[in-house]
């Protein structure tokens, strides 16, 4: 039961993420909101099916890495693009 709630929780962070890229005005707050809904999201449902199934799978865990290294990096490579182009930040 708890795996599913984990994996509940996860999809809402997703969606409210998704919902951050359509409602934030300019790419440095959409970038934090996907950022953070992506990352945490992912790894929430990730870990929800690690629980609900029972047993350590080498690829999830791997995935679970995978994910956990590559958001933030990705995320930072963005906003580092984004300011060296100057793009305008809304007030």
């Amino acid at each position: 039961m708890s795996g599913l709630f984990l994996c509940g929780v996860g999809v809402a962070l997703l969606v409210i993420g998704g919902l951050g890229l359509w409602r934030f005005p300019d790419l440095y707050s959409r970038l934090q909101g996907a950022g953070v809904g992506e990352t945490g999201g992912a790894l929430l449902f990730l870990v929800g099916l690690l629980v609900h199934t029972g047993h350590l799978d080498g690829v999830a865990i791997l995935l679970l890495a995978l994910l956990l290294f590559t958001g933030p990096i990705v995320t930072h490579s963005i906003a580092k693009g984004a300011f060296v182009r100057r793009e305008r930040v809304e007030p």
